[in-house]
């Protein structure tokens, strides 16, 4: 099998962060068969610099839809025409030009496997390899963690995944009803379902800078509407055992206790539910 491995990259209002992922990426050996952007800045100064920035380096600019995150990753990943596509965020960087070298040589060994890999912070002091962080997998009660069992693993690194094409191909897409939130572990719960193996590489990491001031901390209804989305998702369609069901519907009463869910957003997300649980 031939690997063309595509790169896709969702970003938003974020030049300066853009261009340090660019340039980590544009370090590594091999390049990736084709690297493809999709902007989702609404702003016109945002946009002419992230544009720009994305030319500097030779990359495919895209105009995304500004439909929120995952839409962006849906939108993204239909644009790339590789065998395999890796998904990266706009705040991610590379620990050494060897990233992607690690991740052919794991689609090599097993291409039809959904790769997902570990993350650090820049600040972290625990970052070095060989141990790296296993992306966790959702709970009935909205979390993710890591399960002590790997060989029923659903976890999804929500930027920082391999996937063979033919997901895409098959239109398993990332659900668009919130713009931002847990989606992707509701993804990767669903990917398993529907038959498809997921590892974790362990032989390469990403850096994430992530940002205090990120949008989900000031608009906590959307955060927490995705969150019983995908609590309802994983309880009542893809493993709907009743300890799964026990611990989904304990939590909810805990959060209208605690006010962190009001009636009207479980209502909405129970909605959400019933519409997208089939696909």
């Amino acid at each position: 099998m031939s690997i063309k491995l595509s790169v896709g990259i969702v970003t938003r209002n974020r030049p300066d962060s853009l261009e340090r992922t660019l340039l980590s990426l544009s370090k590594q050996d091999p390049q990736p068969y084709e690297v493809i952007v999709s902007d989702d800045s609404q702003d016109a100064k945002m946009i002419e610099e992230n544009k720009k920035v994305v030319e500097k380096y030779g990359y495919t600019y895209l105009t995304g839809q500004v439909k929120g995150l995952y839409a962006n990753r849906n939108f993204v990943a239909k644009h790339c025409s590789g065998t395999h596509i890796r998904s990266m965020d706009d705040d991610h960087e590379f620990p050494d030009e060897n990233h992607m070298r690690a991740c052919i040589a794991a689609i090599e060994v097993e291409p039809d496997v959904i790769w997902t890999m570990g993350e650090y912070h820049p600040w972290d002091e625990t970052r070095p390899i060989p141990v790296t962080r296993i992306p966790g997998q959702l709970h009935p009660k909205g979390y993710s963690y890591t399960p002590k069992d790997l060989t029923t693993y659903y976890g999804i690194s929500c930027g920082a995944s391999l996937y063979p094409r033919v997901v895409f191909d098959n239109n398993i897409l990332n659900v668009e009803a919130y713009k931002f939130g847990m989606m992707f572990l509701e993804y990767g719960v669903r990917l398993f379902k529907k038959g498809y193996k997921i590892k974790h590489l362990n032989t390469t990491y990403i850096l994430h800078h992530a940002e205090k001031n990120d949008v989900s901390i000031s608009a906590p209804d959307i955060a927490n509407g995705a969150r019983l989305f995908c609590m309802f998702m994983l309880s009542f369609q893809h493993i709907p055992t009743a300890k799964n069901k026990i611990l989904t519907l304990s939590e909810i009463a805990k959060g209208l206790a605690k006010k962190t869910f009001s009636p009207k957003l479980i209502r909405e997300s129970y909605a959400n539910f019933k519409k997208y649980r089939n696909i």
